[in-house]
């Protein structure tokens, strides 16, 4: 029987249809207006799906509940769910076609993948809300009671996955509203993935048990959901209507469309294997990444360490037994001088600290690709593998310890400026410049944001990270120093200003702001400073998902030396952002290592111009040294690198521009030291011919330097000590080789456990810097060996710690 015209002309016409469609299509004209979601994205179709599923669903129940009452008799009933399914996906046309117009206008990102986002998240989500409202509105009599039930399936829904945020280590959630919350805002990489396409299929299925489930359990003659027939395998008769005039649609025992019994017996099988499927994903859904514990996670790292307040779990395939030793250590010692400063007592129970090998790892296990997470109330941390001293570690383990004066939901500050801004004060960094004279050079540079608008949620979190971060923490530092710890400590759980310091925060804010601006800088740390804080929030940046993820790939591509393609994703990079300082610097590098030689000189021209941040320029430039000693005019190559070392970029690009001009005057080892300099990697050939360079030329101090320096690197200290006494004796070009050397020469000995000589090592290079950043660093690290000496190898805990 062909579906009656009128029919579907009436639901068309009435109110849910056209609320629904109008709701979704103001959603996204609004959603043009607003920063990171106005493009065919992941955030819009992630928006889309969250509203589009309520709406909806709250139509479908009206729709079915108007069928139930007056709908034709004779409509079948595969031709009235494939209706169903179509007016809820109908409704997500116009949103998408408002939002690809606005792309289309400021300009495409990726319609392929923001479309494939759109069918994965609302797509799907709009499916399942369809047969779970379907389902809610047969079960029950009246309209408003299926709508009650279906929102409460939708917040059971949701509760589920913030139950799940709240108590477990991850902060990513597939859900079958919203489809996918990939984690925090600051991983800029956001695409599909495997563990994505197998959590919308898997919704899908569910999407098909509860409609196979609906046919073999329909009582067409009350228009309702009869659990009971599920068991029962009644054939009824074929045709369009039964000769009791009841629909034929689906028949009593689970007939579909007035088909024979072997129909209901289809339905009954799909919904069983619809079920069993659903059943080994949920078994299997820790390995397929969907749903992930803390058991899983510890599972999959392998490794676990404790120590008298840590239990360490540790990727084994990626930190050796060695590195978790002097991990743990470090735990230890960043621990006590954490209590140490905020007067408090060491926790009472151990806190949890899980290292993960790689970033890929640690995102697929817990969701923050880059960013290190504590969770609040939880005393964990999540930090991915990293150089030693972990550079965040003592940053998250200030959030733990905190908890001892924070507030009473989760132990940190509800004025996430506070609550942020006391770990930069108590991981206080110096080098190279201390975040005071990074707050002033932002002040003087025109990039601070209002402070007073840091302090709340959202301010802090849509401003640049590397601002708020840094503001805060001067903020606060500033705080303690000023009118001590305790008056901090009252204000840090809510923001209790006026309580604890008898000032406004205003009031306040302007003491902070007399204070950073009487402070003097220096030409060169403004433009260091500039560099560090151009970049502005993603919530202002022009694809901000496909640049990052495009920057990714090309890096991932550059470190395994596939260079073309490095260069082919930078380019496509550059023509999204122009100006993206990443890309560029990759364009640079991979276009040198193509041995393009004629490219470079125009990527050199769009990077140097005169408003340009100093790190691309001292790039540029050194890049131009190498080109021009690899094509035979070391008068021009002196010349860029004499451009940046004036540049004063930063020590690492001044070291390695002195050293290559250094060796331009040396003929007879010129080419073998720059082979060994500009090569991709320290090979032991190349670092075998260096050896013998020296030789040939023994008043070169810098050859012993770069040995003694790839022997630390390899993890031979007592060799590169070695190395490095000779590279002392003979001389170094200047204070920053030298100044390296002397640091890699306390490494070294604090790495041997010989923590007086190490000291001694940091003493002298203090004593060579003078002041400054620097020599404020050299001075922690003397400490840092105190420490460990007067508390022995395994610090307080040696007998207590055991690896597992």
């Amino acid at each position: 029987m062909s579906l009656d015209k009128h029919f579907i002309t009436s639901v068309l016409r009435r109110k849910p249809y056209l609320a629904t469609t109008a709701v979704l299509t103001a959603a996204a004209a609004a959603m043009t207006q607003l920063p990171l979601v106005d493009d065919l994205g992941f955030e819009f179709a992630f928006l889309t799906a969250a509203v589009a599923t309520f709406a909806t669903g709250v139509m479908t129940v009206h729709l079915v509940s108007g069928w139930r009452r007056d709908g034709p008799r004779n409509t079948r009933h595969s031709t009235l769910l494939a209706l169903l399914f179509g007016f809820s996906l109908s409704t997500l046309l116009l949103p998408m076609t408002v939002m690809f117009v606005k792309s289309w206008i400021s300009g495409f990102c990726n319609v392929p993948e923001g479309l494939a986002f759109y069918l994965l998240l609302p797509g799907i989500s709009v499916l399942w809300a369809t047969a779970v409202a379907l389902l809610c509105a047969l079960a029950t009599e009246r309209r408003r009671h299926g709508t009650l039930l279906f929102l409460g399936v939708m917040f059971v829904s949701v509760g589920i996955s913030l139950y799940r945020l709240a108590t477990e280590p991850p902060v990513f959630a597939y859900n079958p509203i919203i489809g996918y919350f990939p984690g925090p805002i600051y991983d800029e990489v956001v695409v599909i993935t495997s563990t994505l396409l197998a959590a919308r299929a898997i919704v899908l299925v569910s999407v098909i048990a509860m409609i196979s489930g609906l046919c073999a359990c329909f009582d067409p003659s009350a228009r309702k959901i009869r659990p009971s027939l599920l068991l029962k395998f009644r054939g009824g008769q074929d045709g369009g209507i039964s000769h009791g005039g009841q629909d034929s649609g689906i028949s009593r025992g689970g007939k579909l469309d007035g088909g024979s019994a072997a129909t209901g017996m289809v339905m009954r099988a799909l919904f069983l294997v619809s079920v069993v499927v659903l059943g080994v994903a949920y078994v299997y859904r820790a390995p397929l990444g969907i749903v992930i514990d803390r058991a899983h996670i510890q599972q999959a790292l392998g490794g676990h360490r404790q120590t008298a307040h840590f239990d360490i779990y540790y990727d084994t395939n990626t930190i050796s037994a060695w590195n978790i030793d002097l991990i743990a250590r470090d735990h230890e010692y960043q621990l006590d001088r954490i209590i140490t400063y905020l007067d408090v007592p060491a926790p009472s129970t151990r806190i949890a600290s899980y290292i993960y090998g790689s970033a890929d790892q640690k995102k697929r296990l817990m969701g923050a690709r880059h960013t290190s997470i504590e969770r609040p109330g939880a005393d964990e941390m999540h930090l991915n593998n990293a150089s030693f001293p972990h550079p965040v570690l003592k940053h998250e383990l200030v959030h733990v310890v905190s908890a001892a004066f924070g507030n009473a939901l989760y132990g940190g500050s509800y004025w996430i400026g506070f609550h942020e801004g006391l770990a930069e004060a108590v991981d206080w960094q110096d080098a190279p410049m201390n975040p005071h004279e990074w707050s002033r050079a932002m002040r003087e540079l025109g990039y601070a944001p209002p402070l007073e608008n840091l302090l709340s949620m959202t301010g802090f979190w849509t401003a640049a990270s590397s601002r708020s971060y840094t503001l805060c923490g001067s903020f606060v530092r500033f705080l303690i120093e000023r009118y001590g710890l305790d008056a901090f400590k009252q204000a840090f759980p809510d923001g209790a200003v006026e309580a604890s310091y008898g000032r406004t925060t205003v009031e306040l804010i302007a003491e902070w702001e007399a204070f950073v601006d009487g402070i003097q800088l220096r030409e060169d740390q403004l433009r260091i400073a500039r560099q560090r804080f151009i970049r502005p929030s993603i919530f202002r940046l022009h694809c901000p998902h496909e640049v990052a993820a495009l920057n990714d790939r090309g890096w991932q591509a550059y470190n395994a030396q596939r260079y073309w393609d490095a260069v082919r994703n930078f380019d496509r990079v550059l023509e999204l952002e122009p100006e993206n300082p990443s890309a560029l610097r990759g364009l640079l590098y991979g276009i040198y290592r193509q041995g393009d030689y004629e490219r470079i000189e125009s990527v050199a021209q769009q990077i140097e111009r005169p408003d340009q941040t100093v790190g691309l320029l001292a790039d540029s430039q050194l890049v131009r040294g190498d080109t021009a000693w690899k094509t035979g005019k070391i008068d021009d190559a002196r010349r860029s690198y004499e451009a940046v070392v004036n540049l004063q970029a930063s020590e690492a690009m001044s070291r390695a521009a002195s050293i290559r001009m250094e060796v331009l005057d040396r003929e007879p080892i010129r080419d073998t030291i720059m082979t060994y300099l500009t090569a991709v990697t320290g090979h032991w050939r190349l670092v075998l011919s260096v050896r013998d360079a020296g030789d040939l030329a023994p008043d070169y101090g810098t050859g012993h330097y770069l040995l003694g320096r790839w022997l630390f690197l390899s993890g031979s200290y007592e060799q590169a000590l070695e190395y490095l006494a000779k590279a002392d004796a003979v001389g170094l070009p200047d204070e920053l080789v030298r100044q390296e050397s002397l640091r890699l020469e306390a490494m070294a000995h604090f790495y041997l456990e010989r923590y007086d000589q190490s000291a001694e090592a940091f003493g002298r290079m203090a004593a060579l810097v003078g002041a400054g950043g620097v020599a404020r660093t050299a001075e922690a690290w003397i400490d840092r060996c105190q420490w460990y000496q007067q508390n022995g190898s395994d610090g307080p805990d040696r007998q207590a710690r055991r690896a597992r």
